[in-house]
């Protein structure tokens, strides 16, 4: 099933001490890039939670957030007094450094990373709870944000899918047309080449004539361009169907159906044909568009 990159999810864990809660958002990105952020307490973490998510995503901005709301009994805090000399020893000696006068401000140093703790949260027995918590909203999150990302996927799959039915009506609908255009643009070659031919050679034989149109074909003939491209169509509408597919292959066959219709409009001179190339481009990159937003 295709996937797309936007997704997010929340999720929360209820121990005996906190409640863990975890967001995961992404958007679209040409790569993977992936950024956590979380407190200090479960800092160390952050290598597993990273590892998850990359196993669970091929390409994405995505961004998780961790946070941790402790129960009122929890909240019970201390001043770590070593801490905080430390602090005010080296607040005082860059003073004395800049020649400023006064004392150092205890309000200043209470927010400093340390300076205030929780002592339930510095003991190592929590590290257990907080690691299973996490384990157990990392699972769940990620599994709610990837049900996200699977139904957007599948609304894009409709998008994309309608779009390329279109795109493949009107490959149709050029052909049609040059089956008609094709044969005035040859009698108007076969014309021109008799013209010019016949000044210098009064009696022009038929095979040289010939010869002079098929070097000249390729100038202005697109059936080859149109075959492509049919055959483009099929292989993408294959592709979109196929759950392992991602939108980097999607995105380079539109490149190259692109570069087909690109030259039907600069090979044709008949108005109709020219028409309906435009409106091929713009139906493609409508759908590139879609498949933009695709895993």
């Amino acid at each position: 099933m295709l996937k797309s990159m936007t997704g997010f999810s929340r999720t929360e864990e209820r121990t005996g001490l906190c409640i863990v809660a975890l967001e995961i958002s992404s958007v679209n990105h040409r790569n993977q890039e992936i950024s956590v952020r979380l407190p200090r307490e479960i800092s160390h973490l952050e290598p597993m939670i990273q590892q998850k998510l990359r196993s669970s995503s091929r390409r994405g901005k995505i961004q998780a957030r961790i946070d941790i709301s402790w129960d009122s009994a929890v909240k019970a805090s201390r001043i770590e007094s070593e801490v905080l000399k430390g602090y005010a020893k080296e607040m005082q000696d860059i003073r004395v450094q800049l020649g400023m006068k006064g004392e150092v401000n205890l309000e200043l140093l209470l927010p400093l990373p340390g300076a205030v703790s929780s002592q339930e949260a510095a003991g190592s027995e929590l590290e257990g709870i907080l690691k299973d918590a996490v384990e157990t909203i990392l699972d769940r999150g990620i599994e709610e944000w990837d049900s996200m990302r699977v139904k957007e996927g599948e609304h894009l799959q409709g998008a994309i899918l309608d779009l390329m039915i279109q795109f493949g009506n009107i490959t149709g609908v050029i052909e049609n047309k040059w089956s008609t255009a094709r044969e005035k643009a040859l009698s108007s070659v076969r014309e021109r080449i008799s013209q010019v031919l016949g000044a210098y050679a009064p009696a022009v034989d038929e095979n040289r004539i010939a010869q002079e149109i098929v070097l000249l074909s390729d100038k202005w003939d697109i059936t080859e361009e149109i075959a492509r491209s049919s055959s483009h169509v099929d292989k993408f509408l294959g592709l979109v169907h196929n759950d392992e597919v991602s939108g980097k292959t999607l995105d380079f066959l539109l490149q190259e159906m692109n570069r087909e219709i690109n030259t039907i409009a600069s090979k044709v001179q008949d108005p109709e044909v020219r028409w309906a190339a435009v409106e091929a481009k713009g139906l493609l990159e409508s759908i590139r568009e879609q498949v933009q937003n695709l895993e």
